[in-house]
């Protein structure tokens, strides 16, 4: 990988409590390679309550910014000189850049997913959307395809009234039509036959993972040609069904893999062709398998040590 290391370097923090799991900073150094820009991020544990320190710190080494991965994520705006409507009202930040002393901040998990279900669709104009879940992903998804041109979407929940929330959020913000309600059968299959693209936000289904929907036969009601998105990877139960009925599908991957690219335009103002999405997925398996590969070697120096 190519780095100057020189006093044109920008130097970019991947933050977090704890942060030693982290495979962003390999991916992003990968993504910044592709760009052709001298820029290194590297990981480093901010606890819960030490932004403002963290931030004195950034400014005073002239860093370029940082990358923001829990705790941090809420916290961070109110701190920001500016932060885009979206990722302020559902309270979610996970890129800052340092602009002539200014901190600016945005929230791209939401443009990773509407960048990946754009790539797989003729126009998002006028589409209906079914949001299944509102935790802190699905405010931000459903904000982008608003930008996007959908102009309905539905939010359905266990608690209905935080599906309330984001579903008057986003009408208040957009001025769209929208409705919520329960994750029942009956208000599933209502909304599903109505939908032109349906994202899945929660942790339901997760391969390996006990917790699942009740049913997914509310699917059977979808539309041919509806996609079916899923912020989980690399599939679910609801993905598995989605391709038994035919449906075009987008994993969490997509949505993980263009967020990317939406950050490298952020910092840089560059923008890389769809084209970077196979280097990208390359670098996020690396990245994974370094990552396992350090958890094994660490177990291993610990179970040496209790040995002796």
């Amino acid at each position: 990988m190519r780095v100057k290391y020189n006093v044109d370097t920008h130097l970019i923090f991947q933050i977090g409590d704890p942060v030693d799991h982290a495979t962003a900073p390999f991916l992003h150094n990968a993504m910044y390679d592709l760009a052709n820009v001298n820029a290194i991020c590297t990981p480093v544990f901010v606890p819960r309550g030490h932004l403002p320190e963290f931030i004195q710190a950034v400014k005073t080494i002239g860093a370029s910014g940082f990358d923001i991965t829990m705790p941090h994520k809420s916290d961070i705006i109110p701190l920001l000189d500016e932060c885009d409507e979206a990722s302020r009202v559902f309270n979610c930040v996970n890129h800052v850049k340092l602009v002539d002393g200014k901190l600016i901040g945005i929230g791209l998990d939401g443009v990773g997913m509407g960048l990946a279900i754009a790539d797989v669709t003729d126009t998002l104009e006028g589409k209906s959307v079914l949001i299944l879940g509102a935790g802190a992903v699905s405010g931000p998804i459903a904000a982008d395809l608003c930008s996007r041109g959908c102009t309905r979407v539905t939010v359905a929940n266990r608690t209905v009234e935080k599906a309330e929330h984001v579903a008057k959020t986003l009408e208040s913000v957009y001025h769209i039509d929208t409705a919520s309600g329960p994750l029942t059968e009956e208000f599933l299959e209502k909304a599903a036959a109505e939908a032109d693209i349906v994202v899945q936000c929660t942790s339901l289904g997760m391969m390996g993972s006990n917790q699942n929907y009740e049913s997914l036969a509310f699917m059977d009601k979808l539309r041919p040609g509806t996609v079916c998105a899923d912020v989980l990877y690399p599939t679910s139960a609801f993905l598995q069904r989605a391709e038994a009925l035919g449906m075009t599908t987008v994993s969490g991957l997509g949505m993980l893999l263009n967020q990317q690219i939406a950050m490298i335009d952020f910092r840089f103002g560059i923008k890389l062709p769809q084209e970077c999405l196979k280097i990208a997925e390359e670098s996020l398996v690396c990245a994974v398998a370094l990552r396992d590969l350090r958890d094994k070697r660490i177990a291993s120096e610990n179970h040496a040590k209790e040995r002796h």
